[in-house]
């Protein structure tokens, strides 16, 4: 019964998406002429062709006929990665970072970019990097250590900033962000080509967050000539990666043309043709008739299957670098006994969730860590969905008759979030514990959570950057930490252990203690229930050779690298 249940349950949830999801009037369903394209000729189709994404037509000097064309549901606010934590797309094809993230076979490792070399002091605290000579900006400029110093010093200051907690842990960034200061001490240009980055304390995650998307490097002259136009103004947006950003028709398209002077090798592919499709009917149907390359299924919940039986052999799959997961509140009774914790991490059949929401697309997570996470521990033990145990464990604790708790729903975060709650509240059932689904608009389930009073929730945190500090010590850094996200995890001693792994220098010691720490905290704690990691699809058409989704597995779309075959 319960599954039963919960596939019709999550029936409902894509029948509603899919109703709200289709403007067009048409029927979503393209002809088997058109499916049979299957995008193989999205730059014919493209040339000379304005109407389908419903915006005003530009004039561009820029003839796009053989670009790679895919789209996006909705514009984009700025390409100014230092103001948006949203809008990733540009910024990874027209920027570089000084270091960046590579995974082989689901390892992930740090690797060169603008930085060629780098050491770290014995004691932890200095970072200098040796820059790669011969770089230029799209506008010719040369890339040197006063674009790497100018760049972080704007991260900081520039008005509407964001990402600026890449940069916490260097020295004198406290003093910027409090205004008592103008420049940041710790970042220094050697030379030419050498520059010097002191933190405040040893901190094994800084060159992770040298990765980040937010990290990206600015050309100072032209930046600051730029003004507040610097990401709005295609023309005064210049960065040093494999493409240069030439136009921008707001809710219309933007286009990217390849960096010839591109210091690795020039891209496989002349250029990128972003087209604006708020329709997702009117995407799919695109897809199908061959005018895109790449469209990234989450933006079209309603044809996943549809595209995944059509085009098996062209479905590109992305590990997302999150997990979900679901909270207990400690201060909540009888939440704050262990073995009425550890009875809910039993009671709830977490693959069957994923089987219902997502056709399995994922994978069940055990800890803090999920797949694709520098630290993420595969032999950690599985915890298994065993309602005997869990019926066993709430007697042991005197809830053999079970008892009545609360999940709290934002309703902002949508129906995936819903179903899974109705899902859980019929596992729970099963075992005796009734749970209330209370739903709150964003703003008041923000508060409430951010109070230390919600009782439970589900909710995904996806990295900011590849290391394990980005998940553990958002959750358990300090009691403040545990608070706003209404865990309320009682342990000190441990989250000072969370707090001092950040500072250690020896890179085998601080995993092997973030890894000890994930096992103790949520499989002999019980401290939350870990959930899934899911895939993110992307369908490309047949011509697509060599897309790798970004790491995180952000819908945004890295596009170097890839080729078109013969």
């Amino acid at each position: 019964m319960k599954k039963k249940l919960s596939l019709v349950l999550a029936g409902a949830m894509v029948l509603s998406m899919a109703l709200t999801g289709c403007g067009g009037s048409g029927s979503g369903t393209a002809s088997t002429t058109a499916a049979e394209a299957g995008g193989e000729t999205a730059a014919e189709a493209e040339a000379g062709t304005e109407a389908a994404a419903g915006g005003e037509s530009s004039e561009s000097d820029v003839d796009t006929t053989g670009f790679l064309v895919t789209p996006k549901d909705t514009d984009i606010q700025t390409a100014d990665v230092q103001k948006t934590s949203a809008d990733y797309e540009l910024p990874l094809n027209i920027y570089d970072r000084l270091v960046d993230i590579k995974v082989e076979d689901g390892v992930s490792s740090i690797e060169p970019s603008l930085a060629e070399e780098w050491e770290i002091s014995d004691d932890g605290l200095e970072y200098t990097f040796h820059l790669r000579q011969g770089v230029k900006f799209h506008n010719g400029n040369d890339f040197t250590a006063e674009d790497v110093v100018y760049t972080f010093n704007r991260l900081l200051t520039v008005s509407g900033a964001m990402n600026t907690e890449l940069l916490e842990q260097v020295q004198g960034a406290a003093e910027v962000l409090d205004g008592s200061a103008t420049e940041i001490s710790g970042i220094e240009a050697v030379d030419d080509y050498t520059v010097k980055i002191t933190l405040v304390e040893p901190f094994g995650a800084f060159l992770s967050c040298m990765t980040a998307p937010g990290a990206s490097i600015y050309d100072s002259e032209a930046t600051e000539a730029a003004g507040d136009q610097f990401g709005l103004d295609p023309a005064v947006t210049v960065g040093t990666g494999p493409f240069k950003f030439v136009e921008w028709t707001l809710n219309d398209r933007m286009v990217l043309v390849r960096n010839d002077d591109y210091w690795k090798e020039p891209a496989g592919i002349p250029g990128v043709l972003i087209r604006i499709v708020p329709d997702t009917e009117t995407q799919t149907m695109m897809f199908e008739s061959g005018e895109l390359d790449i469209i990234d299924l989450d933006e079209i919940p309603d044809a996943v299957d549809r595209l995944k039986a059509t085009y098996p052999d062209q479905i590109v799959e992305g590990n997302r670098v999150g997990v979900t997961y679901m909270i207990m509140n400690y201060n909540v009774e009888p939440l704050n006994n262990i073995k009425v914790r550890q009875a809910i991490q039993h009671a709830i059949d977490r693959q069957a969730i994923l089987d219902a929401l997502y056709g399995g697309m994922g994978t069940v997570e055990n800890g803090i860590y999920p797949h694709g996470l520098i630290g993420f521990n595969n032999d950690l033990p599985a915890i298994e969905y065993d309602p005997e145990l869990a019926k066993s464990l709430l007697a042991e604790a005197g809830y053999a008759d079970g008892f009545t708790m609360e999940l709290a729903n934002d309703t902002s975060s949508g129906d995936a979030v819903a179903m899974t709650l109705e899902i859980i509240k019929e596992q729970l059932a099963e075992v005796g514990i009734t749970a209330e689904i209370k739903n709150y608009d964003e703003s008041s389930w923000l508060d409430l959570r951010n109070s230390g009073e919600m009782c439970a929730f589900t909710a995904t945190w996806t990295a900011d950057f590849n290391d394990p500090d980005n998940f553990i010590y958002t959750f358990f850094g300090n009691e403040e930490k545990s608070k706003i996200r209404s865990l309320n995890y009682p342990d000190a001693d441990k989250m000072a252990r969370v707090t001092a792994a950040r500072a250690m220098i020896n890179e085998d010691e601080r995993i092997a203690e973030y890894r000890a720490l994930e096992k103790e905290i949520i499989q002999d704690d019980a401290a939350w229930v870990p959930m899934y990691s899911r895939v993110h699809l992307f369908a490309v058409s047949k011509r697509v050779q060599g897309f790798t989704p970004f790491w995180s597995g952000y819908g945004d779309k890295p596009f170097y690298g890839i080729t078109f075959s013969e």
